[in-house]
């Protein structure tokens, strides 16, 4: 197995090489000298490690559903980003899908960054969410695909706790603050007038079955209540800040 996922860590490598607007040139210091392209739209939520499909779900949830950070995958590619391990009769795609997430690392050296965002462009979106842990609290980080380089932003989560001691997770600010950080589709121009028929019109062919979108699942939805904590209810609310170095953090927190 080890061989295996290596395999596919240098296969991944080799893809987002190829990809469109990607230079083999040495990366440039100066982030202002990087012309990339987008390799794709939207954004998708990738978990780092273990123990983090808890914090990286609601994230994905939440980012989800904007029409504009919206991502091109399917249910199955969603959850196994997120975290989830494949069933052991899964399909083979499905089963290499989780081993490359499971080979990623949250280093910043440059095959961690560039296997990042060959998975990214493998999945056809703009930005990866990589969600990981710090100590005990979980971060998010986001990686531009075209270019394999950290953005200068990094999120954090509200933590709440239920009554019963049950820990949720959930990110207010995130998806406006990724917003900024993508391009915003052009509508499509209509559709040309289809000239009239003079025969008989061929019977439509059967529908194919169709994987369920993520966003039509259950999980993407994730259970919806009150947020209690201390046996009252809190506002969720998100705080900016920056430090010496330039690095933009939303953070999280419980206002009384």
């Amino acid at each position: 197995m080890r061989f295996r996922v290596l395999a596919l860590t240098l296969a991944g490598c080799g893809m987002w090489l190829g990809s469109p607007g990607v230079s083999l040139a040495a990366e440039p210091e100066a982030r202002g000298s990087e012309t990339a392209a987008p390799a794709g739209r939207g954004a998708v939520v990738v978990a780092i490690g273990s123990g983090v499909e808890a914090a990286a779900k609601p994230l994905a949830r939440e980012i989800y559903r904007d029409d504009v950070l919206r991502p091109g995958l399917d249910d199955r590619a969603a959850r196994l980003l997120a975290g989830e391990a494949a069933a052991p009769d899964a399909p083979a795609k499905e089963r290499e899908l989780a081993e490359v997430r499971s080979a990623l690392t949250a280093n910043d050296d440059a095959p961690s960054r560039r296997l990042l965002a060959s998975l990214g462009a493998e999945q056809k979106a703009e930005i990866v969410v990589a969600v990981s842990m710090a100590g005990d609290r979980p971060v998010a980080r986001v990686l531009r695909v075209g270019t394999a380089r950290y953005e200068s932003i990094e999120l954090g989560p509200t933590i709440e706790r239920s009554e019963a001691g049950e820990i949720r997770y959930t990110w207010p600010g995130a998806a406006s603050t990724l917003r900024k950080l993508v391009i915003v589709p052009q509508a499509a121009p209509p559709p040309p007038i289809a000239p009239k028929q003079t025969s008989t019109p061929a019977p439509p062919k059967p529908e194919e079955p169709t994987r369920k979108p993520f966003y039509k699942s259950a999980w993407f939805w994730g259970p919806l209540g009150a947020v209690v904590a201390a046996g009252a209810a809190v506002l969720i609310t998100s705080k900016v800040t920056e430090d010496s170095t330039g690095m933009v953090r939303l953070k999280g927190q419980v206002a009384p």
